[in-house]
């Protein structure tokens, strides 16, 4: 089942479902982001071998729902299930790597739990004082949308069968508008901005990414796709976003359904082949 619609069966009652990237809640008069994301090599197709960039991309892909609400990453809690294979130096060098990459983002380890299994898993808790309001939602102005890196390397390594690369801590300016991180791809937040904004028009162009498949995706990347009135330096404008009119294009071609869902097929290589023949039916 689609992972939205199966959230919305199990826990439709929580408020603002979707609205945001982070849940928002008021602690002594301040509005509180908190975000909670578990990780399985299975689903999110994080490679192991490399410790030292597996512990960097989990808190990355952990805060990002953070910085994407406007928040800033303060507190950090995270459960730990190692693979009964690890090594204890393997264990030390993702440790390591997590507390680095927090220590980068100014964000402080208060604790968590550790446990161990077959198979490696991970859970991130991060929660931070909002700085200003940005949610999913488009004001009603017409805005240029923007993305804060290169697209598709992630995706990339996931079709060759490569190591995850290095995933980078984001930041939104100042004058963001709205915003989503892709951490179930590209077209997946672009998909989600349309359905919460049906009433608005987002049009891609030469989106920077090496081959367009890589879009479509679903391996999580986590850069921040966002819009703003105004010019925004080292970010990359891919399009606009108008009010009064509707539908998704990337350069030219109308976006009339969703991408792919991994959890439809039974198998990667399933996947993937539906994937290719969505991005060929589309641009040949």
């Amino acid at each position: 089942m689609n992972e939205y619609n199966l959230i919305r069966q199990l826990f439709g009652n929580v408020r603002d479902l979707f609205r945001a990237d982070a849940q928002l809640i008021e602690i002594v008069g301040q509005k509180w982001g908190i975000t909670c994301d578990n990780f399985s090599i299975e689903e999110d197709l994080f490679t192991m071998d490399q410790p030292q960039i597996l512990g960097h991309n989990l808190v990355v892909a952990t805060l990002a729902d953070l910085v994407a609400t406007g928040c800033k990453p303060t507190f950090y809690e995270h459960a730990l299930t190692l693979p009964k294979t690890a090594s204890l130096s393997w264990a030390q060098t993702l440790a390591n790597s997590i507390e680095q990459t927090l220590a980068q983002a100014g964000c402080m380890l208060v604790g968590g739990d550790m446990g161990q299994a077959e198979k490696f898993a991970y859970t991130g808790i991060a929660l931070g004082p909002q700085q200003r309001a940005i949610s999913r939602i488009f004001p009603n102005k017409l805005q240029k949308l923007y993305i804060s890196g290169p697209l598709g390397d992630v995706n990339e390594s996931v079709l060759l069968g490569q190591a995850t690369p290095l995933l980078e801590l984001r930041s939104l300016p100042a004058c963001a508008l709205a915003a989503i991180d892709t951490s179930s791809g590209f077209m997946d937040a672009v998909w989600q901005l349309h359905l919460l904004n049906p009433q608005f028009r987002i049009e891609i162009h030469n989106p920077p990414v090496k081959d367009i498949r890589f879009l479509f995706g679903a391996a999580g990347e986590y850069e921040l796709l966002f819009t703003s009135a105004e010019p925004v330096p080292g970010a990359i404008c891919i399009g606009t976003v108008t009010p009064g009119e509707t539908g998704v294009y990337i350069n030219g071609k109308e976006i009339k359904v969703p991408p792919p869902d991994p959890r439809a097929f039974a198998s990667l290589q399933e996947y993937i082949t539906s994937v290719e023949k969505q991005v060929h039916e589309l641009f040949g």
